[in-house]
């Protein structure tokens, strides 16, 4: 192989391993979408790229990376999914869309370019992902929704005290319809609380009826 031969595996191993990089971060998180999915998106993106540019007489890059785009958000949307009042799956799909990012420009040979993007990506991932932690409590992010149907609605508010003291606050419990035949009060759990708050409420007097609500 001649030099630019090397040279442009150099580019697709730097493409890959970059992008490796910030799929690790996801890999960790147990995401879908790990080293490998992201290491795949980064060298693909960065083959059409160095193809795009060496093989074709006066191609523009930019417009090689104008169509890698919109090919990596239909990837990315296949990451992102609703659970209830929350969207999960945004970080892992900016994630790839960052790593095709990278791919192009390693491909085209910015590769400091590429090296900085990445080192910027791990950035947002692992030090503002720690001060987000922090800032919520070192908590995960409330997104069940617990329905609860109270059959007597002079019982209400002592359910919703109960349900208060469960969950540690008051942002969490909402009271969504008061009637004749009863009320409905909602409440916004931690997912890995779900399963023992339910149980809890069953036994509360004056609930009738526990479930998990989808929109």
């Amino acid at each position: 192989m001649n030099g630019d031969t090397w040279e442009a595996v150099a580019r697709l191993a730097l493409a890959a391993g970059l992008s490796g990089l910030i799929g690790f971060e996801r890999e960790v998180a147990q995401k879908a979408a790990g080293v490998r999915t992201h290491m795949l998106v980064g060298l693909g993106a960065g083959l059409f790229a160095l193809v795009g540019a060496e093989s074709i007489a006066g191609a523009d890059p930019a417009r090689i990376a104008a169509q890698v785009v919109p090919g990596v958000g239909f990837l990315g949307a296949g990451a992102i999914f609703r659970h209830g009042f929350s969207v999960r799956g945004l970080t892992t799909a900016a994630g790839m869309w960052t790593a095709a990012a990278v791919g192009v420009a390693a491909g085209i040979g910015e590769l400091v370019l590429a090296t900085v993007g990445t080192a910027t990506a791990l950035v947002v991932l692992y030090v503002f992902g720690f001060l987000q932690w922090l800032g919520r409590g070192r908590k995960s992010a409330a997104s069940d929704v617990i329905d609860v149907k109270v059959h007597d609605p002079e019982l209400l508010a002592a359910v919703c005290d109960t349900a208060r003291d469960l969950v540690g606050g008051h942002a969490g419990v909402k009271v969504h319809s008061v009637g004749t035949r009863g009320a409905r009060v909602r409440i916004l759990v931690e997912p890995d609380q779900t399963d023992a708050v339910m149980v809890d409420l069953a036994d509360v007097e004056g609930v009738e009826r526990v479930q998990r609500y989808e929109p």
